[in-house]
């Protein structure tokens, strides 16, 4: 075998490694998520929520969140997840339960969250497993993110 192969084979793998993690770090990639449509199920918008999040789309964002979310903090919090997270795998978004959480007379649902998150440094998390509980809020016919965590 020549020392070019070698060198080769070497960096093929050293390559593949991010791949084979499931999860790629380092560089944002912005995309544009579809808004779902307004009959969309709770667990249908968290996972827009979260790839408008991962794919740095503000409009998308703006469309599926609450409208009392404070956006200037959404989008500019160096530790909130729209400057830091950058890329998941294996998301899963388990069903959705009615919520004690919620405003009085206001119908509320919450569930459950994994994946394998990569991020920027500064991060309020770290790398690797992720598991949170959502929220939803159903505002003017359609279901809206609360928030995550206690949020």
């Amino acid at each position: 075998m020549s020392t070019g192969s070698g060198v080769r084979r070497v960096l093929l793998v050293l390559a593949l490694i991010p791949v084979l993690a499931g999860c790629w770090c380092g560089q944002v990639v912005k995309r544009e998520v579809p808004v779902p449509p307004a009959t969309a199920k709770p667990e249908e918008v968290v996972r827009a929520y979260i790839d408008a999040l991962l794919g740095k789309d503000q409009e998308t964002l703006r469309a599926v969140v609450v409208p009392e979310t404070d956006l200037d903090n959404e989008f500019n919090n160096p530790i909130n997840p729209f400057k830091n997270w950058i890329s998941a795998s294996d998301i899963s978004i388990g069903e959705s339960h009615e919520s004690d959480l919620c405003p009085e007379g206001e119908k509320c649902r919450r569930m459950s969250v994994t994946m394998e998150l990569c991020e920027v440094e500064n991060g309020s998390y770290p790398d690797g497993n992720f598991a949170q509980s959502f929220g939803v809020r159903y505002v003017k016919d359609r279901w809206l993110v609360t928030g995550f965590g206690s949020g």
